[in-house]
């Protein structure tokens, strides 16, 4: 299910500081609105991986799958964990 959001004046006297796709608050409801479904009804059927492609699909342009987000998950692990003897070395490091 996918909720499109009416606009409703936010901010400071209606002046926002920031504006976004990704998500969207329902005070008056209590509602969370992230990357156009409900937070609670997402919480309960989506992975951190499908939740994580909503939100690059919307902010990229272009679609990304949950397939696609759990590889590029699993490689910057493996660079992350590549990375930890020279992270974890006594002396100065320097960070590329």
């Amino acid at each position: 299910m996918t909720i499109q959001p009416k606009k409703t004046p936010i901010g400071l006297d209606g002046i926002p500081a920031a504006e976004t796709r990704l998500s969207h608050v329902d005070g008056e409801k209590g509602q969370l609105i992230i990357a156009g479904a409900l937070v609670d009804r997402l919480v309960l059927t989506a992975t951190f991986e499908s939740t994580a492609a909503r939100l690059w699909s919307l902010a990229g342009g272009a679609a990304a799958s949950e397939a696609e987000v759990r590889r590029a998950f699993g490689q910057a692990r493996r660079n992350a964990f590549a990375r930890l003897p020279q992270l974890l070395a006594p002396g100065p490091t320097a960070f590329p």
